[in-house]
């Protein structure tokens, strides 16, 4: 048996069955003390099988101990569970952002991102029974005039429906009105990005300095935004100019070395010399709050802001277009197409078991960084939509 304290909350390791060890992240604890006492509560309860003591607290960490091990909940805890009031989006957001198939899953980020957009346009006190296939649609239609791609919207409709199969799993609602909708067609969403040096430099010179560091970052690797807001300090090598992405991490679930561009090289020495208690994290926001991890919605507002600023003719790229103008240097630049994927971290996908166990040095993949250039062209913005198209060159 165990308590410990981690990231600034109290953690319990023991065994509430006799069996197997398990741990238990305690909310709205203070000290050691209290941990201990919110231990023996909930061993006694389930070695007795009488829930109805718990107190709030207890009771909480309880149930989130049953979800997180995928055990049915005894019936005093089901009972509890069930919200007092009306269940909004954001409790529901909340509740699912913690429930066990979502906590635990790779794409944890995109859910986050995609939960954050529904809850701005839809409300957080929208009640969740509420949103049927009307309100999914005036969603749609409000998204798409936003300039939303469509795959875009799909995803935040996919993550939805998943919200709602977590609520049905738990007796909390009977019925997904999602799975009543039929997906956009994302060809008509279809987008040919590719940016300029100046280009870029100009959206970067009207952005926090924190920011400019994650533009450049992924300008030189091609890495997506919830790799880099993900990445800790142990996954950089300046040394070596490599970066380590866990699978966890990625999109793909697979591993992926990044080699570091020498431009970079200074970039990521300046943004390593911050640190911020409680947290490993590589990049991190300043402001005159101070110094903490990055929020999702301080994240997304930074890019068009610079692009308002800059009176920047619609549609305006976004940061994730970054990647897709790596793709496109490294093209130009000639680099081996098998190099260029497995740094994006896509070269998995329909390739042969020999391409597969074809091992890439490091030094093949600085060789093909020292030889990218990042200046091919104007930019370019296509984006294809339902009623127009719309190309611009700058």
């Amino acid at each position: 048996m165990a308590i410990v304290k981690r990231n600034g909350y109290w953690f319990i390791y023991f065994r509430p069955f006799k069996d197997k060890k398990i741990g238990v992240k305690l909310l709205n604890i203070t000290n050691k003390a209290q941990a201990s006492q919110v231990e023996i509560l909930i061993t006694m309860a389930c070695r007795s099988g009488d829930y109805s003591g718990l107190e709030s607290v207890s009771k909480e960490a309880c149930i989130r101990m049953f979800m997180n091990q995928k055990w049915e909940l005894p019936p005093d805890l089901c009972e509890s569970f069930k919200p007092q009031k009306e269940l909004t989006l954001w409790d529901a957001s909340k509740f699912f952002l913690t429930y066990p198939e979502i906590s635990n899953n790779p794409s944890l980020w995109r859910y986050e991102f995609a939960i954050a957009r529904l809850v701005e346009t839809l409300g957080k006190d929208k009640p969740i029974k509420s949103l049927w296939v009307p309100e999914l649609r005036s969603y749609r239609d409000t998204r798409l005039k936003d300039n939303a791609a469509p795959a875009t919207i799909n995803w935040e409709m996919s993550t939805l429906s998943k919200l709602f199969g977590a609520l049905i799993e738990s007796r909390l609602i009977e019925n997904n009105p999602v799975r009543l909708l039929k997906r956009l067609s994302v060809k008509s969403g279809e987008r040919e990005i590719y940016f300029s040096f100046e280009y870029v430099k100009q959206i970067a010179e009207h952005t926090p300095d924190w920011f400019k560091a994650l533009i450049w970052t992924s300008y030189y690797t091609g890495m997506r935004r919830g790799e880099l807001i993900g990445l800790s300090r142990q996954q950089i090598n300046l040394s070596r100019r490599i970066i380590y992405v866990k699978p966890d991490q990625t999109k793909e679930e697979h591993p992926k070395r990044i080699p570091i561009q020498k431009e970079l090289v200074n970039i990521l020495r300046n943004v390593l010399k911050v640190t911020c208690l409680g947290t490993d994290r590589v990049f991190l926001l300043q402001d005159k709050k101070g110094v903490r991890p990055i929020g999702l919605e301080t994240f997304k507002n930074c890019w068009p802001r610079a692009c308002e600023y800059l009176n920047l003719e619609k549609p305006w790229g976004r940061f994730h277009d970054l990647r897709h103008t790596w793709r496109t240097n490294a093209r130009r630049s000639g680099v081996d197409e098998q190099i260029a994927e497995a740094i994006m971290g896509h070269w998995l996908k329909g390739k042969s078991v020999n391409d597969r166990y074809g091992r890439i040095s490091d030094k093949e993949l600085l060789d093909a960084i020292d030889k990218m250039t990042f200046d091919h062209g104007e930019t370019e913005i296509h984006v294809s939509t339902p009623r127009k198209s719309s190309s611009q060159k700058r």
